[in-house]
């Protein structure tokens, strides 16, 4: 009988690899030419779409062209972006696609004046020329400190694209108090406030983890206080505490949010702002550190009041942590449950809170940690040369639903198992889009894990071509379903998922290389 059953399932396995794509019940794939680019050459990011079709970033060492693609998913225009002006190059920064406009950011550091100016300027969508209307819209004064320390630039939309943070650190000298500027638009780009901020903590014992802002502009910053000194844990006890920092009134009005549990260690967090102006913090929390994690959290805080409407935790219990774990591995981890140890997961970064329509959210994390190895070795001439190898590991991912009453309905588990070696994790990780009401996954795997049940060995995704793209649908149940979209040999490149984006309610662009080829492929859900 397991002969039988081995049988079918390599039989499977070869019908699967013999094609480049599967027919799918869940996705249409539409696949563009392929492109054969120089070597050094890669997908940046996609910076805006509309009817014709998407644009994209492409790098070669400091050359930055921007091209455009159609619903055909092929290349119709490519433009090397000319940052210079009066004979000096400017640094680019970004790229915001609002209003059926490109707008462009760059910045440029004045020396003489010691002062790191930010511009914007808009492109033309059917030339890709960049159009004559630079404006400077920010400044960074820098003349009390190096040029090494002169500030950095970066943006958040709101969650209806009305508003547009431009956000900056200015530059403080160490033992001074942190300092940043806003400026917050409008769609068209008009200022509505700008202001600069000193934040009453210390530098070395604050750090800022993100910044948000809602529809009617007001700004949040989210950020972790050490006590005293930066450590995260003594006797014990957490040394720091996550406080969030709204800025209203146009930031005439500052207000502090401390969030802290005493005795439990909010290891993530991520925070977001609803329609009623609330704000929605979800995370992870640990019993034993910041290295892993034992639960999940849900909190709603009235803005105005700071009162918290919800306060949710969840642990993941023993079933769903030892899921995907081999039998020896989840023995163990029973037996330390059962004596009274504490069982958690290794690792796990929150990479993103989703809100939905009608009040709920969804937490998504995932498995992510670098190992280092230096060997050090005699060069022969009585001294030492080193040796240093990366492994990069992005495995499980996981996902908790949020309902709207702030109760924690379910954790669901997506196993994937990505281990790579001194490449940043160029291919790994994942792409998520929402539709309706179920998620999407799509990341790169090892054929044999096509029908894995949650328990045993999982293969390791190894970037060759027998490489599969697997789509997992996760429903609002958290039932998951899982398929091969199609493999890397058949489809000529690896896709790159990091990169990868979702570009309506119901379509995804997924870009993939192999040295020198690039292609791109649309996916439209059929949900």
């Amino acid at each position: 009988m397991k002969k039988k059953i081995s049988f079918l399932f390599w039989f499977s396995l070869v019908a699967l690899l013999s094609f480049g794509q599967v027919k799918s019940k869940k996705v249409t794939i539409l696949w563009g030419a392929e492109q054969k680019e120089s070597k050094k050459s890669t997908l940046s990011d996609i910076v805006g779409y509309d009817k014709t079709g998407f644009y994209a970033i492409k790098r070669e060492k400091k050359v930055l062209t921007i091209e455009h693609f159609n619903m055909q998913m092929n290349k119709t225009k490519s433009v090397e972006l000319n940052l210079e002006e009066q004979n000096k190059e400017k640094e680019f920064e970004f790229i915001i696609n609002l209003n059926k406009k490109l707008y462009l950011f760059s910045s440029f550091r004045n020396q003489k004046l010691k002062k790191n100016f930010l511009f914007m300027q808009t492109i033309d969508n059917k030339s890709l020329l960049l159009n004559k209307d630079l404006k400077m819209i920010a400044e960074i004064d820098y003349s009390e400190n190096s040029r090494y320390n002169s500030g950095t630039y970066s943006y958040e939309l709101s969650r209806d694209s009305s508003r547009v943070l431009i956000y900056y650190n200015l530059p403080y000298n160490k033992g001074e108090s942190e300092k940043f500027g806003f400026h917050v638009f409008d769609n068209n780009f008009n200022q509505v406030w700008e202001k600069k901020v000193v934040l009453p903590y210390k530098d070395e014992l604050f750090e800022i983890q993100d910044y948000k802002v809602d529809d009617t502009g007001n700004v949040y910053l989210l950020g972790v206080i050490f006590k005293g000194k930066r450590v995260e844990r003594r006797k014990g006890e957490p040394n720091y505490k996550y406080q969030i920092l709204s800025y209203t009134g146009n930031g005439s009005e500052m207000r502090e949010y401390p969030v802290e549990i005493p005795g439990t260690f909010l290891t993530d967090m991520q925070i977001a702002i609803n329609d009623d102006q609330d704000i929605i913090c979800g995370g992870f929390y640990s019993a034993e550190g910041t290295f892993s994690i034992k639960g999940s959290y849900f909190l709603k805080i009235n803005s105005e009041t700071k009162e918290i409407l919800t306060k949710e935790f969840k642990e993941f219990g023993i079933d769903f942590i030892t899921q995907n774990m081999t039998e020896k591995k989840e023995e163990k981890a029973k037996k330390r449950a059962e004596s009274g140890k504490d069982i958690e997961l290794y690792q796990y970064d929150l990479k993103d809170i989703i809100l939905r329509d009608d009040g709920g959210a969804v937490l998504i994390g995932e498995q992510f940690y670098v190992m280092t190895t230096t060997i050090k070795m005699s060069n022969g001439n009585g001294g030492t040369t080193t040796s240093s190898t990366s492994q990069y590991y992005y495995n499980d991912i996981i996902v908790i639903s949020i309902s709207p009453d702030g109760s924690i309905d379910w954790n669901e588990k997506i196993p994937k198992k990505q281990v790579t070696v001194n490449d940043g994790g160029f291919y790994s990780s994942f792409a998520v889009s929402v539709v309706k009401d179920k998620l999407y996954f799509v990341f790169n795997d090892h054929p044999n894990n096509l029908f894995y049940k949650k328990q045993g060995k999982l293969s390791n995704f190894n970037k060759g071509p027998d490489s599969v793209m697997v789509l997992v649908e996760l429903d609002s149940q958290g039932n998951q379903t899982r398929e091969a979209l199609y493999n890397a040999k058949k489809s000529g490149i690896l896709t790159r998922p990091k990169v990868c984006e979702q570009i309506s309610d119901n379509e995804m662009i997924l870009f993939g290389q192999d040295n020198k080829i690039h292609r791109f492929a649309r996916l439209t859900f059929k949900n």
